[in-house]
C-alpha cells in the first residue's frame, strides 16, 4: 500500500513537472510572437523623437545650392532630378529578405532592415529583424549626437552584444557619410565638405562632435552614384580586435519614383585579402522622404 501511494505521488509529481514545462514552452512561444519588443520600441521611440524635433521646410533644391560642389556631385543631383524638388528632412528605407553574411563560406542570415536618416544633423537609426533557430533576433545600430552603438538581442530580452566606444562612434558616422546620397539635403548642411578629384570621383569628409572621417565617391558617366569607399571604418572581431579593411557601399539600378531617381539595390562590401565579402546585399529598396 505504501509503495502504491508513493508511486501515485511520484506520478502526480511528474505530471506537474511536465505541465510546468509545457506551460513554460507555450508561454515562451507566445512571448516570442507577440508584437511588443523593447528593442523595436527603443528604435521607434528614437525615430519619433527626431521627427518631432525636425522642422519642416518648403525649400527646393536649386542650381545655386550645388554650385560649389564638385562636378560629379552636381551631375548626380541633376541626373536624379532633384533640382526644383523639395528638400527632404528625413528618409526611410525598407529592405526585406536581405542576405547578411559573416563570411563567404557560411550561409547568410536573411533579415528585414529598416533605415532612417535625418538631414539636419547626422542621425542614423537602423533596425534589423530576423530569427536564429526559430528564436527572434533583433539588431539596433545608430549614430546620435556623435555617439554610435550596435546592439544585438535574441529572444527579445537577451543581449548578445552591445558595441560602443570611439571606433563605433567613427564607424557609424562614416556609414552615414557613405549613405548621404540617400538623403541629398544632408550634403548641403555644412558638416560634409568636398574635394574634387576628377570627372567621376570626389572626396568627402564628415566632421561632427569632434569626430571626422573621409572617403571617396565614384560616379558613372550617366551621373549616377556608383560607390563609396573608405579605409577608415573599423571592424571589430569576436575577440575584440579591430582591423581596417577597405569598405565600400555600392549602389545600383537607379529607378524613378515620384519624379526623382534613387538606387533600388545596395551592397556593403569588405575588400579582404582573400577576396571581396559582400556581407549586405539589399534588393528592391523602398525609399520614402519627408519634407
Amino acid at each position: 500500500m505504501v509503495t502504491q501511494i508513493w508511486k501515485g505521488r511520484g506520478k502526480n509529481k511528474m505530471t506537474w513537472i511536465l505541465c510546468g514545462v509545457a506551460f513554460l514552452v507555450v508561454a515562451t512561444i507566445i512571448f516570442f510572437y507577440i508584437p511588443y519588443s523593447k528593442t523595436k520600441n527603443d528604435f521607434q521611440k528614437d525615430v519619433r523623437s527626431y521627427k518631432e524635433r525636425t522642422v519642416s521646410t518648403s525649400e527646393v533644391f536649386s542650381e545655386q545650392d550645388i554650385a560649389l560642389l564638385p562636378e560629379p556631385v552636381q551631375a548626380h543631383f541633376r541626373a536624379c532630378g532633384y533640382i526644383g524638388t523639395p528638400k527632404m528632412t528625413s528618409m526611410t528605407a525598407y529592405m526585406s529578405s536581405v542576405p547578411l553574411r559573416e563570411s563567404n563560406d557560411k550561409p547568410p542570415m536573411i533579415i528585414d532592415y529598416t533605415l532612417f536618416l535625418f538631414a539636419d544633423e547626422p542621425v542614423r537609426l537602423a533596425y534589423i529583424k530576423t530569427s536564429m533557430f526559430g528564436i527572434p533576433f533583433e539588431g539596433y545600430d545608430s549614430t546620435q549626437n556623435g555617439v554610435g552603438f550596435m546592439k544585438g538581442v535574441i529572444g527579445k530580452i537577451f543581449t548578445l552584444f552591445n558595441q560602443t566606444g570611439p571606433e563605433m562612434d567613427k564607424g557609424q558616422l562614416i556609414t552615414y557619410l557613405g549613405e548621404c546620397f540617400l538623403i541629398p539635403s544632408s550634403i548641403l548642411n555644412g558638416y560634409i565638405t568636398w574635394e574634387p578629384i576628377d570627372a567621376v570621383h570626389a572626396k568627402a569628409t564628415i566632421a561632427y562632435q569632434g569626430i571626422s572621417a573621409s572617403g571617396v565617391f565614384t560616379f558613372g558617366d550617366d551621373g549616377f552614384l556608383k560607390s563609396f569607399q573608405t579605409e577608415e571604418r573599423g571592424r571589430t572581431g569576436a575577440d575584440g580586435t579591430i582591423d581596417y579593411p577597405k569598405w565600400s557601399g555600392v549602389y545600383e539600378n537607379f529607378t524613378e519614383k515620384n519624379g526623382v531617381f534613387y538606387p533600388e539595390n545596395a551592397k556593403a562590401v569588405y575588400h579582404e585579402d582573400a577576396g571581396d565579402l559582400i556581407y549586405f546585399d539589399a534588393r528592391n529598396i523602398n525609399i520614402t522622404f519627408e519634407n
